[in-house]
């Protein structure tokens, strides 16, 4: 099996067979050179050659398992939902996707290489969404303990978190655990002698954020992981605690950072829309143009209402004539959102694009509320659920990697 997996990647040298995919020399420096990019971007400490070269690798050994399990439930991106991602990533750097296409070229990366990576991080995150969605539930129980816990009143802060995990596999023997436990306290001496957060992440942690210092972002109090979510409230920036034992493994975290967000009013919209999708029959410039045309219509005095129930493949707010309801900030896509936010009440945009397809959009009307009592309890069920989705996967995501059949041939280079 592995001479066949080698002969179809017609590569040079293999670094490692994971079960029926093997990751290749020259893939694996690919992907090394475009996270030494990313980090240099965003102004991140670039870890030892060696240290980028073992961590590059592990992603890479991750992602191979998540994507064959990917392939086996079924998950498939397309070619207009990779297309309209790579438009995305352009968008974001100011450019076309044709001068993005040429600045990737300049730097040395393979555009196809690059849009073949892209279509893998988003496979995964569905695969992440997908697992989420099924795996994690939150009571009204678990809403009411954390607001007695913390105060309903009590999210006044979002904080910046870093995190280093000594991973554990499972059912972990005595000396697994005293191995992992001694390498957790070195780090918590080297942090108290004035080692960097961020370097000793990038060097030890097997979190999946290792190369960004462990970063695990700005998290609403709900959004703190829960094994350590005492601590970090309890904590001032710069301050770190640990070794927190859980069934991964052992967990250092740091608070990096910490701001005041009291927002007490919320300016919604309420808006409806027509929606339209290309597919084998409908190219993209015919749903544009389709959509135009109902413009026109709903201009000349076409009701929008009636359109939106004979046209939009929304089928769930088409029945309800394009309505989608009250939007707070952040609650729908940032390139719908991102036209709804200029629209006047009664305005109809002109057609764009988001990853559903082809949309033209009415705001209905505005409003500020306050904050109520249940809508903090939603934000809060909200922020709770994203959390255990996240912590359900990264477990399962460690679980199968542990189970992987992985080896690391020798090769001559």
């Amino acid at each position: 099996m592995q001479a066949v997996l080698a002969e179809q990647k017609l590569i040079d040298s293999i670094v490692a067979i994971v079960d029926e995919d093997v990751i290749s020399k020259r893939e694996l420096e690919s992907r090394i050179e475009i996270i030494r990019a990313d980090l240099e971007q965003s102004n991140r400490n670039l870890p030892e050659p060696a240290t980028l070269y073992r961590q590059v690798l592990e992603i890479m050994i991750s992602d191979s398992v998540l994507l064959q399990e990917a392939k086996h439930r079924g998950v498939r991106i397309t070619d207009g939902q990779l297309n309209q991602a790579m438009q995305n990533i352009a968008r974001e750097n100011n450019l076309s996707l044709a001068r993005f296409r040429q600045a990737l070229i300049k730097n040395g990366f393979e555009y196809e290489g690059y849009r073949a990576t892209i279509r893998k991080e988003i496979t995964i995150d569905t695969l992440r969404r997908q697992y989420g969605t099924r795996s994690s539930t939150v009571t009204r129980a678990e809403v009411d303990d954390f607001m007695h816990r913390t105060g309903s009143d009590n999210i006044e802060y979002d904080y910046q978190l870093a995190h280093i995990l000594i991973a554990l596999p499972d059912a972990a023997s005595p000396g697994q655990v005293n191995t992992a436990l001694k390498t957790a306290n070195l780090i918590m001496d080297r942090l108290a002698q004035g080692g960097q957060f961020e370097r000793l992440a990038n060097e030890y942690s097997q979190g999946s954020n290792a190369l960004q210092g462990g970063d695990l972002g700005w998290r609403k109090k709900a959004g703190i992981p829960s094994l350590f979510s005492e601590a970090v409230i309890a904590m001032k920036p710069g301050e770190y605690a640990g070794p927190i034992r859980s069934p991964s493994g052992f967990h250092i975290v740091s608070l990096t950072d910490r701001r005041d967000v009291q927002q007490i009013l919320t300016q919604q919209f309420r808006s409806r829309h027509i929606l339209i999708r290309s597919n084998d029959l409908i190219s993209e410039e015919d749903a544009k143009n389709r959509l135009d045309q109902l413009r026109d219509q709903i201009l000349a005095g076409g009701e929008f209402d009636k359109l939106a129930r004979l046209h939009s493949v929304d089928y769930t707010s088409g029945a309800e004539g394009g309505d989608i309801g009250w939007m707070d900030p952040g609650g729908t896509v940032p390139e719908y959102e991102s036209v709804a936010k200029i629209l006047r009440p009664g305005q109809i945009s002109e057609p764009f694009r988001t990853q559903f397809g082809w949309h033209i959009v009415e705001v209905t009307d505005r409003r500020t509320v306050d904050e109520t009592e249940e809508s903090k309890r939603r934000k809060i069920e909200s922020q709770l659920l994203q959390q255990k989705q996240r912590e359900a996967f990264d477990i399962w995501r460690r679980q199968l990697r542990d189970e992987a059949y992985v080896v690391f041939p020798d090769v001559q280079t």
